[in-house]
Parts: structure tokens; sequence; C-alpha cells
């Protein structure tokens, strides 16, 4: 039982670990991408903006994501599909502005915060998924 509770204790380090790096590195990514898409929304369709916004960090975020905040070296297959499952939640942003822009009217603002938000979970799942040699931890 107690080798039990060393590996949980462990995976939530591990996880923590994780999850403060993401953090840290996303928080960059998403100030500049975040800002961009914003600064671009007041002259652009919103679509529009947040495509060329997500675009930007997608390249940066695969190179980056993998070493800094999982420690692995993944091959290029799984940077591949990590790669896959930024364009899946790229999509489903681009839906989410949908929505929240064109169909309820939201303000611009609150456009931006809430694709933010639920594209960084979705990534931070997917990497861990992805890319982490345990997922677990």
């Amino acid at each position: 039982m107690s080798s039990l509770v060393t590996r949980a204790r462990s995976g939530l380090v591990g996880l923590a670990g994780q999850a403060v790096r993401f953090a840290a590195l996303g928080l960059a990514n998403t100030l500049v991408t975040g800002a961009i898409f914003y600064l671009l929304a007041l002259a652009l369709p919103a679509s529009l903006a947040y495509t060329i916004a997500f675009g930007l960090g997608i390249g940066f975020t695969v190179a980056v994501t993998p070493r800094f905040v999982f420690r692995v070296q993944p091959p290029a297959r799984k940077r591949a599909a990590y790669a896959l499952w930024y364009v899946l939640v790229y999509f489903i942003g681009l839906g989410l502005v949908f929505l929240l822009d064109d169909v309820l009217l939201a303000a611009r603002g609150q456009v931006v915060v809430i694709t933010i938000v639920t594209t960084a979970g979705l990534s931070f799942l997917g990497g861990r998924v992805v890319l982490s040699a345990d997922p677990r931890g």
C-alpha cells in the first residue's frame, strides 16, 4: 500500500511540475498570441484574427513544449501527432469563436478570454497524452 501512495504522490508532483511549466510557457505564448488576436479582431473578422494568431503560436509551441514542459524529446511522429492535436484544438476554438461572436454576440473581450481558456486546457491535455513518457506523471 505504501508504494501505491508513493507512486500517487510522485505522479501528483510530476503533474504539478508539468502544469507549472505549461502555464509559464503558455502564459508567454498566450499573452503574445492573445494580444495579436485581440488587435487583429479590431480590424478583421474574429475568425480570421483567431486563425492568424493561433497559427503563429503553433510552431513555437510544438517546438518548445515537449522538452520544456514534459521533459521529453519525442520522435517526429509524436511531434506530428501533437501538431495535429493543435490543429484539432484550433478548429474547436474556431467553432467557439463563431458561437460566441456570431451567434451569441458576446463582447470581444469575452470571446477572446473564453476561447483562450478553453483551448489552453485542451492543449495541456493533449500534451500530457501525446508527449508525456508516462501521462500519469
